[in-house]
């Protein structure tokens, strides 16, 4: 294929850089062109030029996430502010439910797991399953963004593709918006083994500014999964941490 002028360069860095995911940690410069969908030699001239950056390593099997994004993220004003507010919250739903408890952000048509909380019972399996990005559709915390976002984002993702990660996960748009009608109606999300096999979760919404800006979710094996006592401890826990981040906005603008 003949290299593509037309597209900025930074277009062509974030098509690189949104290869990875949290089951590729390594690419090599095929890879990394059949999944950008650019030239080889574009790839591999994107590619070198974000490790001189250091925001790529290079190593012997190709091409890997540089630290200096890690570095870059926890300096984003805005998730790290909602990521300290939502500590003492994410430890009361945790204590409350005995399972693992997570911040989940929404992201560019996925959802990022900020912080996460570990039980008593929680012992943290079920974080190495689903760390990383997650698509909306799949999860309590996705189906939160997308039941309380606009109407746009719920068209992006069905017209992305609703990839199956599970034999439950829901794939048919109908049944998704039927799905979503039903979270607005309850003000919480359910998944049962859509994301992950053999795990459940819990979420509702986190607001700030008349946006859902997060969720708090508990997670736990599917055994365990009590959704009613659940929903009520997501719910408070959620409710609590809007009503904090609310106030705190209401503060700064008096402030100015």
């Amino acid at each position: 294929m003949p290299d593509t002028p037309g597209k900025p360069v930074l277009q062509k860095a974030r098509l690189i850089l949104d290869c990875f995911d949290a089951h590729t940690t390594q690419l090599g410069v095929n890879e990394l062109a059949r999944r950008s969908g650019l030239p080889r030699t574009t790839a591999r001239r994107i590619a070198q030029e974000l490790v001189a950056c250091e925001l790529l390593d290079r190593s012997d099997g190709g091409y890997r996430l540089g630290a200096w994004l890690a570095e870059l993220g926890a300096r984003v004003p805005a998730h790290r502010s909602l990521r300290v507010a939502a500590a003492p919250y994410l430890e009361e739903l945790s204590h409350l439910t005995h399972e693992t408890a997570v911040l989940a952000l929404p992201g560019h048509g996925e959802i990022h797991f900020g912080e996460i909380y570990v039980g008593s019972r929680g012992r943290g399996q079920v974080v190495t399953l689903v760390e990383g990005r997650v698509p909306l559709h799949c999860g309590a915390s996705g189906k939160v963004v997308l039941a309380f976002g606009p109407p746009e984002l719920f068209a992006r993702t069905v017209g992305a593709g609703l990839v199956r990660r599970t034999r439950r996960t829901i794939t048919d748009p109908q049944r998704l918006a039927a799905e979503l009608e039903r979270v607005r109606g309850q003000g919480y999300a359910v998944d049962r083994q859509e994301l992950v096999d053999g795990y459940g979760a819990v979420a509702a919404p986190v607001r700030a500014g008349g946006a859902v800006i997060a969720a708090l979710t508990v997670v736990a094996p599917i055994s365990r999964l009590d959704v009613p006592a659940f929903a009520a401890a997501v719910r408070r826990t959620a409710g609590g941490l809007s009503q904090r981040l609310e106030a705190r906005a209401g503060r700064q603008q008096v402030g100015h």
